[in-house]
């Protein structure tokens, strides 16, 4: 703390001892304020339902819980359920849901518009395994290890490329795709350009994510998998995550992107590679800050500053 040539005059005249009392007293009030502040603003989260598999875009988060959709409106407070019976891994874009649907025996995908409560279905070329992405009025999935993708608003669907795990962000798609020696790659397909380039080039990648220019991706080439992530537009990845020979790399499968924030799990075993404490890195500060202290942890996403990921059939929100 540096003080003025008059505070010092204060301190030296009579009563000084006390002002310096009261200086310091000052001090340690402002100090815990600023801990008090800084732990509440990385670790004050709540519960907003029971379910798992969560998902967050333009202020409602959407989950499933026994088969039933449920979405929460982060403005009015409010969780709404929508009439499903055997939902699995929804995900959201603006008005527009889209799910898992096996409740009549034969997979396919269920789109739902919040604002009107229209459906639509998509059943061709989607198996058990399908699991959608959603960006604006565009759907991608897999299914048989082929990507595909349906544009909802003109009813056209057609085959990307062979792969698996896609994710999409206006017209970028990313997902992985065998190379000639058996292990995954992540490739971007440019929907405008038709073209696919792989990002990742080495390692045993999995489990990618897209925002913007960047996608993220676990590594498993070294033991439990480091984040890795390729920016489009400067043509250069980087490590997010690192570890040594003997600890490995240790941040699992999970991960999620929005605008310079990536979202993580970090675990200490290969036993369960989708469970673990919560992390958050900054790509502009280069540095990773732990968000929960609770080791279950599961399915992190984030879209702007919110938070969401399930727990022991808990789901839970932060505004970070």
């Amino acid at each position: 703390m540096i003080m003025s040539e008059e505070i010092k005059a204060l301190l030296t005249a009579s009563g000084g001892e006390k002002m310096k009392r009261t200086l310091f007293s000052i001090s340690l009030v402002l100090i815990l304020l600023i801990l008090v502040s800084t732990a509440a603003s990385a670790g004050q989260y709540e519960k907003i339902g029971s379910g798992s598999e969560p998902a967050v875009d333009a202020g409602r988060i959407v989950w499933v819980d026994n088969g039933t959709i449920h979405v929460y409106d982060l403005t009015t407070k409010e969780e709404t359920e929508i009439l499903s019976s055997s939902a699995s891994h929804p995900a959201i874009s603006g008005n527009k849901l889209v799910w898992c649907d096996k409740s009549t025996g034969v997979p396919r995908l269920t789109v739902y518009d919040i604002s009107n409560g229209a459906r639509s279905y998509i059943t061709a070329d989607v198996d058990n395994g399908s699991i959608p992405a959603i960006s604006g009025d565009r759907v991608v999935w897999s299914a048989d290890s082929t990507v595909y993708m349906r544009d909802i608003s003109t009813s056209t669907q057609i085959k990307i490329a062979a792969g698996d795990n896609p994710d999409i962000y206006d017209n970028r798609i990313s997902y992985e795709s065998y190379s000639g020696d058996d292990t995954p790659q992540i490739y971007i397909y440019d929907i405008n350009t038709r073209t696919a380039i792989d990002v990742s080039q080495y390692g045993d990648n999995m489990f990618s994510h897209i925002y913007g220019d960047n996608v993220i991706w676990s590594d498993f080439y070294n033991r439990l998998g480091n984040i890795r992530m390729y920016d489009t537009a400067t043509g250069k990845q980087i490590e997010v995550t690192t570890g040594d020979g003997m600890t490995g790399y240790d941040t699992g499968g999970p991960a999620d992107i929005s605008g310079n924030k990536i979202l993580y799990l970090k675990h200490n075993e290969l036993a369960d590679l989708n469970s673990g404490y919560l992390y958050i890195y900054d790509m502009d500060t280069e540095k990773s800050e732990q968000l929960t202290n609770s080791y279950t942890a599961q399915t992190p996403v984030i879209s702007g500053n919110v938070i969401v990921w399930s727990d022991s059939g808990s789901i839970y929100m932060l505004d970070y």
